[in-house]
């Protein structure tokens, strides 16, 4: 690994920093804006590794986390067919823009099911979401386009952190909610 390929992965480490970090708060407002920082990190990185869809997938999650930095208080439920409406074509329109591979389809299925995440009252729920379908997808796209090791490792975290909050509240009841 040359230089270039250090600064280039240590990007996506980056990334995975802010996501670590986002983590970390109960205000969603601050949640968003590490998300944001952990997308643009990621856009830059997928751009540099020449990762074009996971570049454009990441634009589509910064205005998202942006929007909903700007907005945290978004009533999503009441909103939600608009926004999935408006998302689906914009994560469609990224599938044609930001074509590199028959890869792109799996950032797009997990972009949308990422999306959809956020409108589940129930976290247990959002967890399982992210298990079973959104962290497997990037893991794959990450390992055979282009490997992204920040990508690989984030995915892994989320997983690992998802799977740890579904064992320490598995007896509770399914009424927590969510920012919602």
């Amino acid at each position: 690994m040359n230089g270039w390929d250090i600064f280039v992965q240590s990007l996506g480490i980056l990334a995975l920093i802010f996501y670590v970090i986002s983590y970390q708060f109960k205000r969603p407002a601050l949640f968003y804006l590490f998300s944001f920082a952990g997308a643009a990190s990621f856009c830059i990185h997928y751009f540099l590794l020449g990762s074009v869809g996971g570049c454009v997938v990441n634009i589509v999650s910064m205005s998202k986390a942006l929007y909903l930095w700007r907005f945290p208080n978004f009533k999503r439920k009441h909103f939600f067919f608009f926004f999935i409406t408006v998302y689906i074509i914009v994560t469609v329109l990224s599938f044609v823009l930001g074509w590199d591979s028959y890869l792109v389809f799996l950032t797009g299925i997990a972009s949308l099911a990422h999306t959809y995440m956020f409108f589940q009252h129930n976290p247990k729920m959002l967890r399982i979401i992210q298990i079973a379908v959104v962290s497997p997808l990037w893991i794959v796209y990450n390992t055979l386009n282009n490997v992204s090791i920040g990508g690989i490792l984030t995915e892994l975290f989320v997983m690992t952190s998802s799977a740890l909050y579904l064992y320490r509240t598995r007896k509770e009841k399914a009424t927590e909610s969510m920012w919602i």
